[in-house]
């Protein structure tokens, strides 16, 4: 084949490759798309990246910094950085979404699939940086082939996945590349253009800092191989040292209007000017080592000595002057070592080598970020190491692989930015192999089939089938009843609030459009009343009132995806035993009716909750009990109607009412024992004779004594809302021998 013919073949198979990409992070559209709206799939933060590119689009170029919906009834700033959310912007205005709502939403929807799309290239073109010439194209598909399919990676770019994770893989991948050009790839070729070397760092970093707060590690990685380059060729321009130094200053300024709204300079947790300052301190580590190994004899002493004395002297100012130290430990400690109480207890943040609180096993894990290609990374390294380790890009790579995968194995998050490196590592060692045992030329010329077989070999894996053929199109139970608060909030103004768990609060903010107290920022914003609204599920039912008056919150939304179990089933829950309810979890927790619509179990001597109306359910329910029970409930804070009333004294009084959500039948119990002079009352939130959207009541509460016969006893929804009293009357007591 002529060279000619070569290029275009190596070109049609690139467009394959990406076009298969392009169309398997499109596959859940019916999930996106599920009520015929843009609805974010996986967790809240793209419901919120959602509501910030089109609050960006309405202000552009300005990135809204503060939020009053959130940590409410304060508000706060969002911690995040601003580029991927601005970027998302004008990617939406420029398909033409500035004036159209709804194609804006599909336009941000896509914005995570582009992205992932431009990562599987960037993979392609980094194999290419790392082994140039016609030999490895074959590698360089193989590598696009695993990238395009390996499921962790899928899973960033979907549709509707709108967060920064694929971007951050698509930047990490494009400053490896970079600092491959450090290295001539043959030994006798000469130096990269240093001005335009210097450039494109610089710009690379500070988009890479404006995308992600915790880029700083990148560039710590990246400026690993710069050091060795830089060591070797003794030039301070074209080093890489400057174009990092540059790029934290680019950051530095594109922070400036999020430093200047928060007033928050030195924290890693938001932007400020502590991530640039950590990225510029590796630039200017780069250029000295440049600097000292350009000179010889005593003038290399002589630069050490200078280039070590300054860089002491700027540590110990800014340890001085600036938290920095203290911040830079905190992050340390926190994100990498799990050493935050909230971080610690999110799946996303867990290292890979321990069983998942779920009990998914390590292997199992790192088979459904990695799928088949994460299990011969091993032999990979060594095919690779042997066949093109003596080059030294290919040396950057396996550098880059090694410790994305330790990062990853650290903590699960970082297992998306490991996927690119994992997946040129195998492409290359399947080139190795391939060019050794077929007749196809130099090592890494692959057969036009031989990319295809890759692409096949890793669709056929499980986890990616699983996001290839997704099930029925469902909509999550936050979703379903954020979309019911929606349509229905609260009738309440003065306590538009809501209380739910902390990993729900973005989708009841962005879809329902209400405030929240907590939400996927976690102790980010306000630690003290952050740890104050999850503790406050463990206290009793009056501090939980009171807590809801103070803060002016209307509803609660809880139940076992909440307080009890995750959406998997009941056997991963301490709420459920032997297919039903826990008897020792109910009895513990005064709050634990919430899993039950707030209704009593008197057998267990489980009382009701008097104040908190339940007027919606999740369609969904939880697997694995004998009984249809909805993850979510809605709550609302009410008076609770007094029902009044009595019967023979201590006799327990139990009052009843059948109600109904999604057609599913249930029984609402309420209890209280008769004083010495015979008298009772129960405080009742659920009113008789509802019709509310999938929820309905019976026409009457049934009321008895010690098992006698009932009485019926109508409680109209103003009773339940104004705390008014119902009079019941005198119970007729059990039959003799009853």
């Amino acid at each position: 084949m002529t060279r000619r013919g070569a290029r275009i073949t190596t070109l049609l198979s690139l467009a394959g490759i990406l076009a298969v990409a392009a169309w398997v992070r499109l596959a859940i559209y019916p999930h996106v798309l599920a009520r015929g709206e843009i609805l974010p799939q996986v967790d809240g933060d793209a419901f919120f990246h959602l509501k910030r590119i089109l609050e960006t689009v309405r202000e552009f170029p300005r990135v809204p910094h503060f939020d009053p919906m959130m940590n409410w009834p304060a508000g706060a700033f969002v911690p995040w950085a601003d580029g991927f959310d601005l970027g998302g912007a004008a990617w939406v205005l420029a398909l033409g979404g500035g004036g159209d709502p709804g194609r804006a939403r599909i336009a941000a929807a896509l914005w995570p699939w582009l992205l992932g799309v431009l990562a599987v290239a960037a993979t392609y073109g980094m194999v290419r940086t790392c082994l140039p010439g016609r030999a490895w194209a074959g590698a360089a598909l193989a590598a696009a082939a695993g990238a395009a399919l390996v499921p962790g990676s899928i899973f960033v770019g979907l549709l509707g996945r709108i967060d920064h994770h694929g971007a951050e893989a698509l930047f990490l991948v494009l400053l490896f590349t970079w600092a491959m050009r450090a290295f001539p790839p043959v030994p006798a070729a000469g130096p990269p253009r240093p001005g335009a070397f210097e450039g494109e760092g610089a710009l690379l970093t500070g988009l890479a800092l404006f995308v992600y707060t915790g880029s700083p590690l990148f560039a710590a990685l990246v400026s690993v191989p710069l050091l060795v380059a830089a060591l070797r060729r003794g030039r301070v321009l074209g080093s890489g040292g400057p174009g990092l130094v540059a790029g934290a200053g680019v950051a530095a300024l594109l922070s400036v209007p999020f430093v200047r709204d928060t007033g928050s300079a030195w924290t890693f947790k938001n932007p400020s000017l502590i991530q640039p300052l950590f990225v510029a301190g590796c630039g200017l580590a780069v250029a000295a080592v440049a600097w000292i190994a350009g000179a010889s004899g005593r003038g290399r002493v002589r630069r050490a000595a200078i280039a070590g004395s300054a860089l002491v002297a700027t540590a110990l100012g800014l340890a001085i002057a600036t938290p920095v130290p203290a911040q830079v430990a905190e992050a340390v400690s926190g994100w990498l070592l799990h050493r935050d109480p909230w971080i610690a207890g999110i799946q996303e943040f867990a290292p890979m080598y321990r069983t998942s609180p779920s009990g998914v096993p390590p292997w199992s894990g790192w088979h459904m970020e990695f799928g088949w290609a994460g299990f011969f990374l091993p032999v990979a390294l060594v095919v690779v190491a042997a066949r093109a380790g003596a080059r030294s890009r290919a040396r950057v790579l396996l550098f880059a692989t090694v410790t994305t995968v330790l990062l990853a194995v650290m903590s699960n998050r970082y297992s998306r930015v490991a996927i690119p490196f994992l997946a040129a590592t195998n492409g290359i060692a399947v080139a190795a192999v391939l060019g050794r045992v077929l007749p196809a030329g130099p090592a890494g010329r692959l057969p036009a089939w031989a990319p295809l077989t890759v692409l096949l070999a890793t669709a056929a894996d499980l986890p990616t089938l699983g996001l290839l053929l997704p099930p029925r199109p469902r909509v999550q139970p936050i979703v379903d009843v954020a979309l019911h608060l929606r349509d229905f909030p609260p009738p309440r103004s003065d306590a538009p609030g809501v209380l739910s768990n902390w990993s729900y609060g973005h989708q009841i903010e962005v879809v329902a459009g209400l405030p929240v107290v907590v939400n996927g920022f976690g102790s980010y914003l306000d630690a003290p009343r952050f740890w104050e609204a999850l503790e406050i599920f463990k206290d009793s039912p009056d501090a939980l009132d009171r807590y809801m008056l103070r803060n002016r919150l209307g509803l609660v939304v809880a139940g076992t995806a909440t307080i009890g179990s995750e959406l998997t089933g009941a056997d991963e829950s301490p709420s459920f035993a032997r297919g039903g309810l826990n008897q020792t979890y109910m009895r513990s927790l005064p709050l634990s009716p919430l899993l039950i619509a707030g209704s009593a179990i008197p057998g267990w001597d489980v009382p009701h909750l008097p104040t908190l109306m339940p007027r919606y359910a999740s369609s969904a329910v939880v697997a694995g009990i004998g009984f249809k029970l909805p993850f979510l409930w809605v709550y609302e804070r009410v008076a609770g109607a007094r029902l009044r009333g009595s019967a023979a004294p201590g006799t327990r009084v139990l009052a009843e009412l059948g109600f109904s959500e999604h057609r599913r039948p249930h029984v609402y119990k309420a209890y209280a024992e008769a004083a010495a002079d015979g008298t009772w009352e129960i405080v009742v939130p659920l009113p008789s004779g509802a019709r509310w959207p999938a929820f309905r009541t019976d026409p009457a509460w049934s009321v008895s004594a010690a098992g006698g016969p009932a009485v019926l006893v109508p409680v109209p929804e103003d009773a339940v809302r104004g705390g008014r009293i119902v009079q019941a009357g005198a119970l007729p007591p059990p039959p003799p021998g009853g």
